[in-house]
């Protein structure tokens, strides 16, 4: 039992060190760049937006049916992907952040299953 709570208290010290680490990068990012902060649910297109619930009600189905990590973040990476993509294609400069925030991710997924933090 407690090995248990100290995988958890360790997932969870590994994960709140992410987020402030992902906090100050974003904040020194956006003033670096000049990128004003806007709300996340806006979409460039009606394409970028019916494509977005798409990938994520597969994401959905893919949790809760399959249940694979690696796929799930894949799938998680291919939206992050297409969101930066259809940002670049709009000419905004939100896909610069979009594009942090997938590395972000990608940098939290591979330390973690490197070092056996993931819960």
């Amino acid at each position: 039992m407690n090995i248990i709570h100290n995988d958890i208290f360790q997932f969870i010290l590994y994960f709140a060190t992410f987020l402030l680490f992902y906090y100050i990068i974003e904040k020194s990012a956006r003033k670096r760049l000049q990128i004003e902060k806007r709300s996340e649910a806006q979409e460039v297109n009606d394409f970028h937006k019916w494509g977005k619930k798409i990938l994520w009600a597969i994401f959905f189905v893919s949790v809760v049916f399959f249940s694979s990590p690696v796929e799930n973040a894949l799938i998680i990476m291919f939206i992050f992907s297409f969101d930066a993509y259809m940002q670049w294609r709009a000419d905004e400069k939100e896909y610069m952040m979009t594009l942090l925030e997938l590395t972000t991710f990608m940098t939290f997924i591979v330390i973690g299953y490197s070092f056996d933090l993931m819960i």
